[in-house]
C-alpha cells in the first residue's frame, strides 16, 4: 500500500511539474529559481575556498615585483633625486615602510609616529632589506615562504643608479588590511579576482550542463505548449541567431563600459567584493542566458521531432529563398523537357525535335538550294503528321468502343510516338474485363450467400414449426413429447447459434467491433485454447501434433478475439479432418511477424477454391449435412484482418494449409 501511495505522488508531482513547463509563466519561474541558484551559490563557495586570500596574494610573484617596483620608487625618488613620482604609490596604508641610508643620512617612512617594532609585531608580513659597505643585500622575512631570491634578482634587474651600499629598508604588511583603494588592496582584489573569475566559469559551466540535462529531461510535448516556446521556435533561424549575436554584443559592451572606470566602476570589484552589484547586473545577464540556452534546447528537440526539412530549412528566410529557388527552377525544367525522359513518347518527342534541329540547321547552310531541302521537308513533315493524325483517329475510336463496352477491340501497340498510350488503351481493356469477371463473380456468390442463408436458416425454423404443431395434439405420450422438446430445443438452439454467427460475420466483414489491443503471448493464448478444447479434441480420433516455440512472443492483439480465431479455425479441424489422420499445428517466428500454420486432411473432396472457403455459408461439405454455419473461416479470416494480420489457405489434394501471421509487437 505505501509503494502504491509514493508511485501516486510521484505520477501527481510529474503531472505538475509537466503542467508548470507547458507555460510560459511556469517556465520562466522556473528558469529564474534556477538562474536564482546559480548566481546565489557564488558567495558562499567563494568564501570557503579563498578564506585567506591576502596571504595567497604574498605568496605570488606580483607582491615581489610590487616590492621591487616600491624599493626602487622609494631609492630613485628619496636618494638618487630622479623624478619618478607615480600616484599609485601615494597614501599607502597597507604597507607600511621605513628606509634608512647611514651614507645620505636620509630617513623615509609612512609609521606615522609608531615604532618599527611595534609595526612588526602587529603584522602578518615584514621584509628587512640591508646592504654593506659593497652593496651586498641581505634579506630577512616573516613569514618563510616569501619568495627572496625572486625578489633579489628583480632587483638587481631594475639596474638601480649610484651606489646602494649602507641602506636599511623595512617593510610590513598588518594583519588585517584596511579597506583602502592603495597599491596593495587594489592588487589584492586583482590578483584574487582572477581566481575568482575562474570560479564562475566554472559555476557556470557546471550550471550550464545542469539545464542542458533538465530541459531534455522535461518531454517536449509539455514544452511546446508553453507560448515562450512555441514563439522561439517559429521565430525565423536568422533572427535566433541575431538574439544570441545582440546578447553578447551587450555582454561585451557592459564589460567594456565597466572596465572603463567610470563613476569608479570595475567588474574586477564586483567580482572580488559580490556586493549588490554583482547582483543586479549577474541575475539578469544569467537569466537571459539561462532563457536563451532553454529556448535554443526545446528547439533543437522540435528540429528532431519535426525532421531537418521543416525545422531548419523552412523555419530560415535564407532556407525558404533557396528552397523556392529551387522549386521555381525544377518546375521551369519540368515545363521545358520533362524530368521524367524514361517514358517512351518523351524520349521519342526529343528525337524528332533533334532531327527537326539537324533539319533546319542544315537546310539555312545550304543557300538557294535549301529552297529545294524546304520544300521536300515541308512534304515529309506533312505524311509523317497524316500518318500521326492517323494514329490518333485510330486510338479516338478505340476508346469509344471500349467505353461501349465492347473489350473484343485490339489496338496495335506499333504506333510511333503513340505506342505508350496504345498500350495503357490495352491495358485499361484489360483491367475492365478482370474487373467485370470480378463482378460477375461477386454477383454469383451473393446469390450463392442469400440461397445458403436462407436454407441454413429455414431448416432448423422448419422443424422448430413443425414439431410445435405436433406438440399441439392431445393424445400424446409424455414419452414422444419429452423427445420433440428435446429436438425443438436442439433446433433452437442451432437457429440462435446460427444467428449470433451470422451477426458476428456481419460485424467482423464491416469492421464494426471495438478491439482492446494490448501485448497478448499469442503462443501461450494457442496453448489455452487448446487446452479448453481438449475435452472435444479428446472425443474426436484425431491425434495433433504441435511444434510451438518454448519462448514468448508477443503481439499487439485483442486476446478474446484472437482466442476466438484460434478455437474457430481447430471447430474446423475437428469438424472436416479425415477420421483417425493427425494434424500438425507449427510456429514460424520471424523477426517482425509469427506465423501459425495448421496442417490436416480433409474428410471430404475439395473441389472449391481456397478463397471461397472464406466466404459466408460457405462449408467443405457441401451437402451441408454438419451442424457448422459456414460462417467460421469468414469470422476468423475477418477478425484476423482487422488486427492488420493475414489467413492464407493452400489446398493441395486432400491436403488442408490454413496460415494465420501476425506482426509481432
Amino acid at each position: 500500500m505505501d509503494t502504491n501511495l509514493k508511485a501516486n505522488s510521484h505520477d501527481e508531482s510529474s503531472k505538475k511539474g509537466n503542467k508548470l513547463v507547458s507555460t510560459t509563466l511556469g517556465t520562466l519561474l522556473i528558469i529564474f529559481i534556477f538562474t536564482v541558484i546559480s548566481i546565489g551559490i557564488y558567495t558562499p563557495i567563494k568564501d570557503y575556498a579563498f578564506k585567506d586570500e591576502t596571504a595567497r596574494y604574498l605568496e605570488s610573484n606580483e607582491f615581489n615585483y610590487t616590492l621591487a617596483g616600491l624599493s626602487r620608487y622609494l631609492i630613485l625618488t628619496n636618494l638618487q633625486n630622479v623624478d619618478t613620482y607615480h600616484d599609485i604609490y601615494d597614501n599607502l596604508e597597507n604597507i607600511k615602510y621605513l628606509l634608512k641610508s647611514d651614507s645620505k643620512d636620509v630617513v623615509v617612512s609612512n609609521l606615522q609616529d609608531k615604532s618599527i617594532e611595534a609595526e612588526i609585531s602587529e603584522s602578518q608580513f615584514y621584509l628587512h632589506i640591508k646592504t654593506d659597505d659593497l652593496g651586498n643585500i641581505t634579506i630577512e622575512s616573516s613569514p618563510d615562504y616569501f619568495k627572496k631570491n625572486i625578489f633579489m634578482a628583480t632587483l638587481r634587474n631594475m639596474n638601480l643608479p649610484g651606489n646602494l651600499a649602507n641602506l636599511d629598508i623595512v617593510y610590513t604588511i598588518p594583519n588585517v588590511l584596511t579597506n583602502n583603494d592603495d597599491l596593495i588592496a587594489i592588487n589584492v582584489k586583482n590578483f584574487i579576482a582572477n581566481q575568482y573569475l575562474k570560479l564562475i566559469l566554472i559555476i557556470g559551466l557546471i550550471s550550464i550542463i545542469v539545464l542542458i540535462i533538465l530541459a531534455l529531461s522535461i518531454p517536449y510535448s509539455s514544452q511546446k505548449q508553453a507560448s515562450i516556446i512555441r514563439l522561439f521556435n517559429n521565430m525565423y533561424l536568422e533572427l535566433k541567431f541575431l538574439t544570441w549575436f545582440a546578447f553578447f554584443v551587450a555582454c561585451s559592451l557592459n564589460i567594456m563600459i565597466a572596465n572603463s572606470n567610470i563613476n569608479n566602476f570595475n567588474y574586477f570589484e564586483i567580482i572580488y567584493d559580490a556586493d549588490y552589484y554583482f547582483y543586479i547586473i549577474g541575475i539578469p545577464l544569467t537569466f537571459v542566458l539561462c532563457l536563451l540556452i532553454y529556448l535554443s534546447i526545446c528547439y533543437t528537440k522540435s528540429v528532431y521531432y519535426a525532421r531537418f526539412k521543416e525545422g531548419v530549412i523552412k523555419n530560415s528566410i535564407f532556407g525558404r529563398l533557396c528552397l523556392n529557388l529551387f522549386n521555381y527552377i525544377k518546375k521551369t525544367l519540368d515545363q521545358i523537357i520533362d524530368v521524367d525522359i524514361t517514358k517512351d513518347y518523351n524520349k521519342k518527342l526529343l528525337i524528332l525535335l533533334g532531327v527537326n534541329l539537324i533539319a533546319l540547321f542544315i537546310i539555312a547552310l545550304t543557300g538557294g538550294f535549301g529552297l529545294l531541302l524546304a520544300l521536300a521537308y515541308t512534304v515529309f513533315l506533312f505524311n509523317y503528321l497524316l500518318k500521326a493524325l492517323d494514329q490518333v483517329r485510330a486510338l479516338n475510336e478505340a476508346s469509344s468502343k471500349l467505353a461501349e463496352g465492347n473489350f473484343d477491340i485490339v489496338v496495335p501497340e506499333d504506333m510511333g510516338v503513340l505506342s505508350p498510350f496504345s498500350r495503357s488503351l490495352n491495358n485499361i481493356k484489360e483491367g475492365f474485363k478482370v474487373a467485370v469477371e470480378q463482378e460477375v463473380k461477386s454477383q454469383n456468390m451473393k446469390t450463392q450467400l442469400i440461397s445458403n442463408v436462407s436454407h441454413d436458416l429455414k431448416t432448423p425454423l422448419t422443424s422448430i414449426i413443425t414439431y410445435i404443431d405436433l406438440l399441439k395434439k392431445e393424445d400424446l405420450e409424455k414419452e414422444t413429447q419429452k423427445q420433440y422438446i428435446d429436438i425443438l430445443d436442439k433446433k433452437s438452439k442451432r437457429l440462435k447459434v446460427l444467428i449470433d454467427d451470422l451477426f458476428e460475420a456481419s460485424k467482423a466483414s464491416s469492421g464494426n467491433i471495438e478491439l482492446h489491443l494490448k501485448q497478448v503471448d499469442v503462443i501461450a493464448l494457442l496453448r489455452q485454447t487448446l487446452g479448453e478444447m481438449e475435452e472435444r479434441i479428446n472425443e474426436s480420433t484425431l491425434q495433433i501434433r504441435t511444434n510451438l516455440p518454448q519462448n514468448k512472443v508477443n503481439c499487439e492483439l485483442d486476446g478474446a478475439r484472437t482466442y476466438r480465431v484460434f478455437e474457430n479455425i481447430i471447430s474446423n479441424i475437428l469438424k472436416y479432418s479425415m477420421t483417425n489422420s493427425r494434424v500438425y499445428i507449427d510456429v514460424e517466428e520471424q523477426d517482425k511477424e509469427v506465423s501459425f500454420i495448421f496442417k490436416n486432411i480433409s474428410s471430404y473432396e475439395m473441389n472449391f477454391d481456397s478463397f471461397e472457403i472464406t466466404e459466408r455459408f460457405t462449408r467443405g461439405d457441401e451437402s451441408r449435412h454438419t451442424e457448422g454455419s459456414g460462417l467460421g473461416l469468414a469470422i476468423a479470416k475477418s477478425l484476423v484482418e482487422l488486427q492488420n494480420g493475414s489467413l492464407d489457405i493452400i489446398i493441395d489434394g486432400d491436403l488442408f494449409k490454413l496460415m494465420v501471421t501476425f506482426p509481432k509487437a
